[in-house]
């Protein structure tokens, strides 16, 4: 039973890296483009206005795809200013309800996200940008993005509870 946890719990640390490294790819294309649209302007009048619609996707993107993957290293934004003066069985308690409050949280918006998503696809609308890319395809990224981070957050309010560290480690296996 264990073994298999551990099997996805691997596979779900090695997906949280993949979709990290596709977030600080699309946000290296996009500061490359936007480089490339600087000189352009500079030396001749050809412009992308699509850039900017682009830009702001990739944002987006970039912002919940990695989300749950900083969560696993323990990198989010914390009340270590009042935990670090906490006796230890009081932060582990923390945060193990301050991880589960945000599990339920990252869940409900979720929920919330994919009726909005539905919505947005069967009502066929757009975007009111040079771009008009289907809504639909800006939106499915929070919701898949929230719940990717409910499931960390679950993670961590176990590891918590259990005193074990909160930081997940990819540490490959070397074989003998």
């Amino acid at each position: 039973m264990f073994s298999r946890l551990s099997s996805v719990a691997k596979w779900f640390d090695k997906f949280n890296q993949f979709l990290a490294f596709v977030a600080c790819t699309l946000l290296v294309l996009i500061i490359l483009a936007i480089c490339v649209e600087i000189v352009t302007r500079s030396f001749s009048t050809i412009t992308n206005p699509w850039l900017i619609d682009l830009s702001e996707i990739t944002l987006l993107y970039s912002t919940f795809l990695a989300a749950a993957w900083v969560l696993g290293k323990d990198k989010h934004v914390s009340l270590d200013l009042i935990l670090d003066v906490l006796n230890p069985r009081i932060t582990k308690y923390m945060h193990f309800i301050l991880s589960i409050l945000a599990a339920v949280a990252c869940f409900t918006i979720c929920w919330f996200g994919i009726l909005t998503v539905i919505d947005q696809f069967q009502h066929d609308i757009r975007e009111t940008t040079i771009m008009a890319p289907l809504t639909f395809w800006i939106t499915a990224v929070v919701p898949f993005g929230l719940f990717l981070l409910g499931i960390q957050f679950v993670r961590r309010g176990i590891h918590a509870l259990l005193d074990l560290p909160l930081a997940v480690s990819l540490i490959s296996e070397k074989e003998d």
